[in-house]
């Protein structure tokens, strides 16, 4: 139905385009508010209708075939505030004079938080460079700490943080972070191709010196953007002409210094942007040897062909990582272990902007990107063993024995040495994506509604030419198989969108705005058996503006509501999950003279199992806003409600099998000297035999058991959805024009719930029956506490969570435009913080209450439960003989305690219990708060200096949690940040 609806809006919509633009233009001139001179290679919106021109080296530009009416104007250009106006599109329309305020502290207003837009129909906040500056982020995942209701953290590289927006980047489940999408010059850090992991994009190899603006939609974003569930971060560098820029930073982990430089090449050379930056980051103050380094060099072109005519616009950039960290100097390292870790990057870009400006198209844009990484770890420790260990090699199915590597390196199984020596081992992978974009806009006018339709195409791919892991030496290569990420399959995805904006005047003051788009992706997967798939994702969001610029007490008024489906493609994890080998000992003879002992073992490959009703994963988000600005005082507010479908989770899945084991009991009475035995297996059989080295005795066949047991293999299945909802606020007050201060409160609510019922099986392998069998018996558990791809579901007394919490910030800012000078002091209130695990099914029991640890059976478990043990029991059990038949757990455990003790012992080994009474009681955190001071100088046109310090009082205060009874102290806690403070100092030549 809402595609139906979806569609029927577009073309409904589309009627009102048939009208014929006026053929008005617009001109004007661009200067320098200071001295008059023209700024060149500045750009002006028609933010309405899409057109645009960029101003000459005289300041003058031409805009051509405006609709008729109302616009706002928007002009930017590098080191320059941004102008906006209204002018009345007319045949009366006069030229424009329009005058630049250079970008610094001397303006009336300035931001230094996170900013709502007001010019779009859902929720985004935008970050500017002062604000970036203030806060002297080094990482650029620390900008999430800006928005309404986030919390500061200590900005460091040693550890990959991830972006997850509307959400907690851990302990939840549905994969949020993998779901947020992060584009530095519409450049998509792709993480699809990234095996071992379904995170989103780490961004310390993002350089922050060169960083002009960050825009976050949290909202519902346009079709235009796929290839995600939780919304998009797009990074914005400089580009513009500007003078060489000298920055240093130095925080108690953290040094950096960069260099950056726009030139300007004259006759219509175009615009040339530089910047080198290097940050080095410790976690150790005290032993600051094992560092992470960054070391990025970005280069961006930007040109206009036919300005006068039909402006075309081409960017070219490139960036490059070299990072990593190496650890091997570090005196305070065990011997000489050492972990080395090479973190580099390069990213291309490109894009075409064309100003068509016909009756049937406005704009044509074609963009394309490439993206590669090249990560590889390698670690360098020393081992030691009294006696020789097997070190299993082999990818096929059978029975091995260990042989001496000097006899034969490329054994299945080689003996390990015996004393001390060191392992060298590596994983190397290198992620490859790249994105050709082609979109195209048509804006119309017919009497008053104004009418805007995009449509566009993209192909995007990932893949990975790296080796996977590996050892140097294999005479030392423990336990390992390769697996080689170059032979996987890409990853390809056709994407065609269509979206359609109608603003209609309602009245002389309000106007409605609607927006409804379709995008469909195709995602191809050749050389593997899930092929090709389909998704599509409708999303449509409206905003009425009742009145802008009133002169009343209310002076604007509007609110906005979305609603869409954003689908997010699998990892290389998802798709490709490694073999599985089970590794059996299937012989243990005695050891040598030589202190050897030949071990044979059984080995069976089990290849990832291919899930064919495996769907994307999805979010549908909704989305609502108001906006208002009260005497002087603006009030924003948005709720959210976000359902996620189908997140990816794993899954083990347990095949039985038999295999051959041979004790040593069978060595007794042989007949042949243990000096003189050589030992082989059958491959196929297992059957192990004793060779008298000397030819004195006969060959004797050794006596065996038959062992049952199961195979493991990993499969990744679609999880229960789970839920997000929330409100975010932000109040800035009427400022204090005597005192030059302002009062913003920002803050948020936030809800989780995540409960998973699945149904999925789990086994105690490390567990033996009571006649010293390998475990007989499969549980089958309705939900897990899973919250990430990394692990499969396992038994577990939880299969969710809850959590709700409510913060608040007060941020007083005080700026003084004479002197130069903005200080902010920001205080972080935590409210409110409640969670709780859930063990509960929406039907059923999953779990019981019992008064003792040792207990099994008592009352069903429900959320009124405190200080008691928990025990969970499958929903069902299988056996070895029978797996398929599924049998009711609860009744069969019931029984065989009365009836069948032995089954019942073996029965309780799959019942999971809780270690400490505390954990089902719900836990509330009493409210705590810190406090931030953050202060930017400039000294003239050419020094600026800013300082900050979190949590600056240190504070020592307690939380008591209701969960354990406990008081917890602040300090050296996760709840708040450990005092902390930077300098930084910029220099304009």
């Amino acid at each position: 139905m809402i595609h139906k609806i979806a569609i029927f809006l577009l073309l409904f919509l589309g009627t009102f385009a048939l009208g014929r633009a006026q053929n008005i233009t617009l001109s004007g001139t661009v200067t320098d508010q200071k001295n008059g001179k023209p700024v060149e290679f500045a750009s002006i919106l028609l933010k309405e209708s899409g057109l645009w021109a960029v101003s000459d080296a005289k300041g003058k530009f031409t805009v051509k075939n405006i609709p008729q009416g109302k616009a706002t104007l928007v002009v930017r250009c590098l080191g320059y505030a941004i102008h906006q106006t209204t002018v009345q599109v007319n045949g009366k329309t006069p030229t424009l004079q329009i005058q630049l305020q250079e970008d610094n502290l001397k303006l009336n207003e300035v931001e230094v938080v996170a900013s709502k837009k007001n010019d779009e129909a859902t929720t985004s906040y935008t970050i500017d460079r002062l604000a970036l500056d203030n806060q002297q982020v080094v990482n650029i995942s620390d900008i999430v700490s800006l928005l309404p209701g986030g919390k500061t953290v200590n900005s460091s590289l040693t550890s990959n943080r991830r972006i997850a927006l509307r959400s907690e980047e851990k302990g939840e489940k549905g994969n949020t972070s993998f779901g947020t999408a992060v584009e530095v010059d519409g450049v998509r850090l792709n993480n699809n191709s990234v095996m071992g992991e379904t995170l989103g994009p780490g961004t310390r190899t993002v350089g922050t010196s060169n960083v002009e603006s960050v825009e976050i939609v949290t909202g519902v974003p346009s079709v235009e953007y796929g290839d995600l569930s939780n919304g998009v971060v797009k990074v914005n560098t400089r580009k513009g002409k500007s003078p060489f820029i000298v920055e240093g930073k130095l925080n108690i982990n953290t040094r950096q210094i960069a260099l950056n430089k726009g030139f300007d090449l004259g006759r219509n050379g175009g615009l040339f942007n530089f910047s080198i930056e290097h940050a080095r980051s410790f976690s150790d103050v005290v032993s600051p040897y094992t560092a992470y380094q960054r070391n990025v060099l970005s280069l961006h072109y930007m040109n206009v062909f036919m300005r006068n005519a039909m402006p075309l616009t081409l960017n070219v950039g490139l960036t490059g990582n070299i990072g990593g960290y190496n650890s091997k100097a570090d005196p305070d390292q065990d011997l000489d272990d050492y972990d080395k870790v090479r973190d580099n990057a390069f990213r291309g870009n490109f894009s075409l902007e064309w100003l068509l400006n016909k009756k049937w198209i406005t704009n044509i844009t074609l963009q394309g990107s490439l993206a590669y990484t090249d990560k590889r770890t390698e670690r360098y420790y020393n081992t030691s063993s009294s006696s020789t260990q097997a070190y299993i090699h082999t990818m096929k199915q059978g029975y091995f024995v260990a042989t001496d590597y000097d006899n034969n390196p490329s054994a299945n199984i080689i003996l390990g040495p015996t004393g001390y020596w060191y392992v060298r081992g590596f994983n190397d992978s290198k992620p490859l994506s790249y994105a050709l974009k082609l979109k195209a806009d048509w804006t119309k006018r017919m009497g008053q509604v104004l009418n805007k339709v995009l449509a566009g195409a993209d192909l995007t791919g990932s893949t990975n030419y790296g080796q996977g892991s590996y050892y140097e030496d294999r005479r030392y290569t423990p336990t390992w198989r390769p697996y080689r990420y170059d032979e996987l399959p890409a990853m390809n995805n056709l994407a065609l969108y269509i979206e359609e904006k109608a603003s209609i005047p309602t009245s002389h003051l309000s106007t409605l705005e609607i927006t409804a788009g379709l995008r469909q992706d195709m995602t191809l997967i050749g050389g593997s058996e899930y092929g090709t798939a389909a998704s599509t994702s409708p999303r449509a969001k409206a905003r009425y503006i009742f009145w802008r610029g009133r002169n009343t007490w209310i002076r604007d008024f509007s609110v906005h509501a979305g609603w869409g489906k954003s689908v997010k493609l699998p990892s290389f994890q998802v798709l490709y999950p490694a073999t599985t080998y089970r590794d059996q000992l299937a012989f243990t003879p005695g050891s040598t003279s030589k202190n050897k002992a030949y071990y044979a073992y059984y080995t069976h490959p089990s290849r990832a199992v291919y899930n064919p009703d495996l769907l994307w994963q999805y979010t549908n988000q909704t989305d609502i806003g108001l906006e208002t600005k009260i005497k002087g005082t603006r009030i924003n507010v948005s709720a959210f409600y976000h359902k996620t479908f189908n997140p990816y989770t794993a899954t083990t899945v347990y095949t039985p099998y038999s295999y051959k084991y041979t004790s040593q009991a069978a060595l007794e009475r042989i007949g042949i000297p243990s000096a003189n035995r050589s030992y082989s297996i059958d491959q196929q059989t297992g059957v192990v035999t004793v060779t008298d080295v000397t030819g004195a005795q006969p060959p004797v066949e050794l006596a065996y058991s038959v062992r049952n047991s199961f195979l493991t293999n990993t499969k990744y299945v679609n999880g229960s959805p789970t839920e997000r909802y929330g409100l975010e606020w932000i109040v800035d007050f009427a400022p204090i024009k005597a005192l030059r201060t302002s009062l913003r409160l920002d803050g948020n609510y936030y809800f989780y719930k995540g409960l998973d019922e699945n149904l999925f099986a789990h086994a105690p392998l490390n567990q033996r029956m009571s006649n010293g069998q390998p475990y007989q018996y499969i549980g089958y558990y309705r939900g897990s506490d899973v919250t990430s791809t990394d692990y499969a579901a396992g038994a577990s007394v939880f299969n969710g969570s809850i959590s709700r919490e409510a913060n608040l910030n007060a941020t007083v800012t005080t700026h003084v435009p004479k002197i130069r000078m903005v200080v902010s002091l920001r205080v972080e209130c935590s409210l409110y913080a409640y969670s709780r695990p859930l063990s509960e099914l929406r039907n059923g029991t999953r779990g019981y209450v019992v008064e003792r640890g040792e207990d099994f059976f008592g009352q069903p478990y429900t959320r009124d439960a405190r200080d008691k043990f928990l025990v969970v029991y499958p929903e069902y059990y299988a056996t070895w003989d029978a797996p398929e038949t599924l049998i009711p757990f609860a009744e069969k455990f019931a029984w065989a305690k009365k009836h069948d003790r032995t089954l019942y012992n073996e029965l309780a080994k799959l019942v999971q219990r809780s270690n400490y009474a505390y954990v089902i009681n719900p836990g509330r955190l009493s409210s705590y708060y810190s406090a931030n001071i953050t202060a930017t100088k400039e000294i003239g046109d050419h020094v600026s200096v800013s300082f900050y310090a979190n949590n600056f009082w240190n504070t020592m205060a307690k939380v008591h949690s209701t969960q354990t009874g406990q008081k917890t102290s602040l300090f050296g806690s996760s709840y708040v940040p450990s005092f902390y403070y930077g300098l930084s100092l910029r220099l304009k030549l």
